[in-house]
């Protein structure tokens, strides 16, 4: 899923910071060198940003932080 294919439910402010905080998480987790399915993971760190806006988290450096999280239930390398 791709941020911008969301419902236009959320202001483009909103959009605009999940969309920083997606990109800041998806950096660490190459920079870290564990991903095992791309596609996955970054799937992984979509979801829980979305749903963690979806009830009012707008605050970058969390949605990043707890998506990346998320991230480490993932199966690695």
């Amino acid at each position: 899923m791709r941020l911008e294919e969301l419902p236009k439910i959320y202001r483009p402010e909103t959009l605009s910071l999940m969309d920083h905080a997606l990109e800041q998480a998806w950096r660490e987790l190459k920079r870290r060198g564990t991903i095992v399915d791309a596609n996955a993971a970054r799937e992984r760190l979509t979801t829980t940003i979305v749903a963690l806006a979806s009830v009012g988290e707008t605050d970058s450096a969390k949605l990043k932080r707890f998506a990346l999280k998320a991230s480490d239930t993932m199966p690695r390398q």
